[in-house]
């Protein structure tokens, strides 16, 4: 999720060894603020943005900023507050027009204001489709899409992917205050979902094609045997067209990112912002923020659909010991790591290690998603 912040780390490093990136003169204590995210217009469009400050010459650890005041504004005065949720992040359900120019404002703690350029909102094509195929590797998941004004060209796409885990032992009893208890009716911890964001770059163009079609655009590659499809997974696509000018500013990141290691190419290329500070020429930031409607497309692939894909890791084989229910408690006490795993024909408890019974240990939470 916070791709970029990863990327500019690594820059930082390059840095102390060459100078491929004219930055202006900074003090020791001085900070890069670090801009994720874009201006979603349309019916309540989710807005995103992840605020961080990146060190310049103390290293290359990044810090979240908080408290930071952020509206998207329109040319006709217009705004929308997008609220703080989280260390760093800020999100609101936000209605946004898509007829008019909108831009980014923000303001921080210090007083400091940054300002995107005014951009008309660019109209994303539909998601015609999102189709996976199993190869030798695992399953590769591909975007199909088309613009038939011929008028996008630039796409970038991210996504969420969901799956669904499951413990060894679907349990229905507790351990509570010594005691072993039946557990409260939909109190369950045998099945989670877990969520990854897009870890990488996704972008493409048409720009060598007549008609602005993109076809079998690779999204995401999963492992073969991978828990993601032990039982049921989901992915999430979402697409957004780019001007020219971003487009080249993700490109530059993901060339060099995949390719080199580093943000820069053997011949250094400046990287582009269209953020800057309109009352401290003296700061800086890094980012490109798009303005323009989302569209996306969800994909359920079951276990069942998957040649040959395992269910479970039997590397992973829980071990349980079998009990009368005195000395369940007993055990229980002693060894806390251990939890009440099932009921044993004729009386007593099967227990086993927490990990085996409660699938929230290992990642996920136990509340099925709505979309599910």
């Amino acid at each position: 999720m916070r791709k970029l912040i990863t990327i500019l780390s690594i820059a930082i490093i390059y840095f102390g060894c060459t100078k491929p990136l004219e930055l202006p003169d900074t003090k020791p204590n001085a900070t890069i603020l670090v801009v994720e995210g874009d201006i979603i217009a349309g019916d309540n469009a989710e807005n995103i943005f992840y605020l961080s400050r990146l060190k310049t010459l103390q290293g290359k650890d990044s810090i979240p900023e908080l408290n930071a005041l952020i509206e998207i504004v329109s040319k006709d005065g217009k705004k929308w507050q997008v609220q703080q949720s989280g260390k760093g992040t800020y999100k609101s359900l936000l209605n946004i027009p898509t007829n008019q120019g909108l831009s980014l404002r923000i303001q921080t703690t210090d007083g400091k204001i940054y300002q995107t350029p005014f951009q008309n909102p660019l109209i994303t094509p539909a998601i015609d489709s999102v189709t996976f195929k199993q190869v030798e590797e695992g399953m590769k998941v591909f975007a199909h899409t088309h613009d038939p004004k011929n008028s996008s060209r630039y796409y970038r796409w991210t996504y969420d992917e969901t799956w669904e885990r499951h413990a060894w032992f679907d349990t229905y009893h507790d351990f509570v205050n010594g005691k072993i208890v039946p557990r409260e009716p939909g109190d369950q911890i045998f099945a989670c979902w877990k969520t990854a964001s897009t870890p990488n770059i996704i972008i493409d163009n048409s720009t060598s094609l007549t008609n602005d079609v993109i076809s079998y655009k690779n999204i995401t590659t999963i492992p073969f045997a991978s828990e993601k499809l032990y039982i049921r997974y989901s992915v999430l696509v979402k697409q957004i067209a780019l001007t020219k000018e971003a487009y080249e500013f993700w490109n530059i990141l993901r060339k060099n990112t995949e390719l080199t290691g580093t943000l820069f190419d053997p011949q250094p290329s400046q990287l582009s912002t269209n953020i800057t500070c309109t009352n401290d020429a003296s700061r800086i930031a890094i980012g490109y923020v798009s303005v323009g409607t989302m569209t996306e497309k969800r994909l359920f692939v079951m276990n069942s659909a998957m040649n040959l894909w395992p269910t479970k890791n039997p590397d992973d084989a829980c071990e349980s010991v079998e009990l009368r229910p005195a000395q369940a408690e007993t055990f229980l006490k002693n060894y806390p790591t251990y939890t009440v795993a099932y009921v044993v024909t004729g009386g007593g408890f099967g227990l086993a290690m927490k990990p085996c019974v409660d699938c929230r240990i290992n990642g996920g939470i136990n509340i099925k998603p709505s979309f599910w």
